[in-house]
């Protein structure tokens, strides 16, 4: 995700903006200056694009839960990871991209602390995006 500066909302959960001088935010939550270029500052195709994405985060999840192969691990993870950095979701992405390189994903004790950092960053990213297109 962009260099962009932090700002707080709903509850202490942190989005990117804009700012004239750019910082590193490398965790946050949901990029929405990103989403809004790509949609031209759309509003109505921002909050189907992020319906969307909430659509589809089950079935990645129980995927990553499923993964019965290396193969299937990574293309779980490999899709989260770029679903999540395309429409800015940062937080998720940046977790989607540990989770990819996790080289034992079966019974990894680092997997399912990602695993369970994502299903954090999953629900914060659920608030965010209420909060913004309620």
């Amino acid at each position: 995700c962009p260099k962009l500066r932090q700002v707080e909302v709903s509850g202490g959960v942190q989005v990117a903006e804009k700012q004239s001088k750019r910082v590193r935010v490398p965790e946050t939550v949901f990029d929405r200056d990103h989403l809004a270029h790509y949609t031209m500052d759309d509003p109505e195709l921002e909050r189907e694009i992020v319906s969307l994405f909430l659509a589809q985060l089950p079935s990645i999840l129980d995927s990553l839960l499923k993964a019965s192969s290396r193969d299937d691990w990574r293309f779980a993870t490999h899709t989260l990871k770029g679903s999540a950095f395309a429409i800015g979701a940062c937080k998720i992405g940046a977790i989607a991209k540990k989770l990819e390189a996790v080289q034992n994903f079966e019974n990894s004790e680092r997997r399912q602390k990602l695993y369970r950092g994502l299903l954090l960053a999953v629900e914060e990213f659920n608030e965010v995006s209420r909060s913004l297109y309620a």
